[in-house]
């Protein structure tokens, strides 16, 4: 929403970026009868942590 309201301003470049810890590209394990993926990726940005911590000041309160 900040990005729609706010569109190339510092508001949507301090919100929308963040880290991506994980593994990309998924590391494969190919065993010639089958073949196995694994991955995963987390996007953690300052709009999610606000999120969270809003969320679990919520819960708390109840």
């Amino acid at each position: 929403m900040i990005a729609y309201l706010f569109p190339g301003g510092i508001l949507d470049r301090i919100f929308s970026r963040g880290i991506s810890p994980g593994l990309d590209p998924p590391a494969t394990l190919n065993l010639r009868i089958v073949s196995l993926t694994f991955g995963f990726v987390v996007r953690i940005n300052l709009a999610s942590l606000l999120g969270l911590l809003l969320g679990a000041y919520l819960y708390k309160q109840l």
